[in-house]
């Protein structure tokens, strides 16, 4: 199972009805574009996004930007936004937090996940065994990373979210069944 997936677990404010995907990392040219750094590499739905709403450094709202143009740029979009013209106004924009209406992270039944979808979720060992919980989301380039508390205690574990591990996902209970090399989540074997 592929999936398309975001990260939502850097930074404690929310917004309901938003997900957090990126954060403005930098002002790009000099005609008012920013790159947003994104928190996990697939944008599939930047294609649908007309807006994004900014959350900048200190504050307690959101505040909405239409998009003028969009392109994907390294790990993560070049943007330009509407009022934003110049390499100032872009750089006042720096370091704000990128959150975008949750309607667009909604995939429809046969499709791939967005991993949003998943948040909360319990890991289940293949033999059905509790192992963690899924608590955030990462990426380490070529594959999403599940951010699993382990039951028991303990560090949270990266898991790698990739179409060998995953048995099956039961959206009615809220469960992940994996199959998992030793190691990850599991005892090393001996």
């Amino acid at each position: 199972m592929s999936s398309r997936s975001s990260n939502n677990s850097h930074s404690d404010l929310t917004f309901p009805g938003f997900y957090r995907v990126g954060w403005i990392k930098s002002a790009h040219g000099i005609r008012g574009e920013v790159f947003i750094q994104l928190f996990a590499g697939q944008v599939d739905w930047a294609d649908g996004a007309e807006t994004l709403s900014l959350l900048p450094s200190g504050a307690a709202s959101l505040s909405a930007y239409s998009i003028e143009k969009l392109r994907p740029h390294k790990e993560g979009l070049i943007v330009q936004l509407k009022g934003v013209h110049t390499r100032n106004d872009s750089e006042a924009l720096c370091k704000a937090q990128v959150f975008i209406a949750e309607s667009l992270l909604e995939a429809d039944p046969g499709e791939p996940i967005f991993l949003h979808q998943i948040d909360g979720f319990e890991i289940l060992a293949k033999e059905g065994r509790g192992l963690g919980q899924v608590v955030g989301f990462s990426s380490n380039g070529p594959q999403d990373l599940l951010v699993v508390r382990p039951h028991g205690g303990g560090p949270d574990e990266l898991v790698p979210f990739v179409d060998p591990f995953i048995v099956h996902i039961d959206f009615d209970k809220k469960q992940v069944t994996m199959d998992l090399p030793p190691g990850i989540l599991l005892p090393e074997e001996e």
